[in-house]
C-alpha cells in the first residue's frame, strides 16, 4: 500500500449563507456520493460565535474569517474527519492514552495511515501506547484491512487484548471494540502495561 499518494478532493462553493445551505449540503454530499475531504465557502455570512456552532456531519471546522461587525461576507474550511480521537498524556507513567472511533463511511486507509501517524509519534516521544475504542475492523472475521491493521500492530510490539466478540446480535458477532496495548513478546502476551477493563452490555 502506498500512502506517498494523497488525493483531495474539493469543493469550493459561493454559498451566500451557510446557515441557509446546510440541507442542500448535507444532501449533495450523500446523494451524490462526492467523497469529498475538504469543503471551502464564501460569503457564509455568519459572525464568528455563529461559526463554532455550525455543524456538518463527517466535517470539521479548521480555518474561518467573519467580520467583526457585519454578518456579511466570510470564507471558511472544513476537512472530513478521518476519525474521532480523545487523547491524555499520563506523564508520571510514560503512557498515552487514545480513544477512537471511526465510523464505518470513512475511507478505512486514510484513518490507517493517520493511525500509524499516532503510532510513530507516541514512540518518537519514548512514551508507551494504550488505544482503546471501536475502530469498525472486526477482529474476528479475516479480511485485508484487518490483515494491514495486524500487520502494523505487529510491527510496533502492539497487541489487541480483546479476544471474544464485543457486538452480539442475532444471527452474528463482531469485535470491532478494542483495547490495544504494548507488548515486549507479543507471542506469549507478556504485556508492559497491566491495566484493568470493564465492558458493558
Amino acid at each position: 500500500m502506498n500512502f506517498n499518494e494523497y488525493e483531495i478532493r474539493l469543493l469550493h462553493h459561493n454559498v451566500q449563507s451557510l446557515n441557509n445551505k446546510l440541507l442542500d449540503i448535507a444532501v449533495m454530499l450523500t446523494a451524490e456520493n462526492l467523497n469529498v475531504t475538504i469543503l471551502c465557502f464564501m460569503e457564509h455570512w455568519l459572525l464568528e460565535a455563529q461559526m463554532k456552532v455550525i455543524n456538518i456531519d463527517y466535517f470539521r471546522l479548521v480555518s474561518n474569517f467573519s467580520r467583526n461587525h457585519s454578518a456579511s461576507g466570510g470564507s471558511c474550511i472544513f476537512i472530513r474527519n478521518v476519525f474521532e480521537i480523545s487523547a491524555v498524556e499520563l506523564s508520571d507513567i510514560d503512557i498515552i492514552l487514545a480513544c477512537i472511533y471511526r465510523s464505518p463511511d470513512t475511507d478505512f486507509y486514510k484513518f490507517f495511515q493517520k493511525l500509524e501517524l499516532l503510532i510513530l509519534k507516541v514512540s518518537s516521544k519514548g512514551k508507551r501506547l494504550i488505544l482503546c475504542g471501536d475502530l469498525n475492523v472486526n477482529f474476528i472475521q479475516y479480511s485485508g484491512k484487518l490483515l494491514d491493521l495486524q500487520n502494523l500492530l505487529l510491527m510496533n510490539n502492539l497487541i489487541n487484548v480483546v479476544k471474544s466478540a464485543t457486538r452480539i446480535s442475532n444471527p452474528s458477532a463482531s469485535l470491532i471494540d478494542v483495547l490495544i496495548l504494548i507488548c515486549i513478546n507479543c507471542g506469549s502476551g507478556l504485556l508492559v502495561a497491566h491495566v484493568s477493563m470493564l465492558l458493558l452490555k
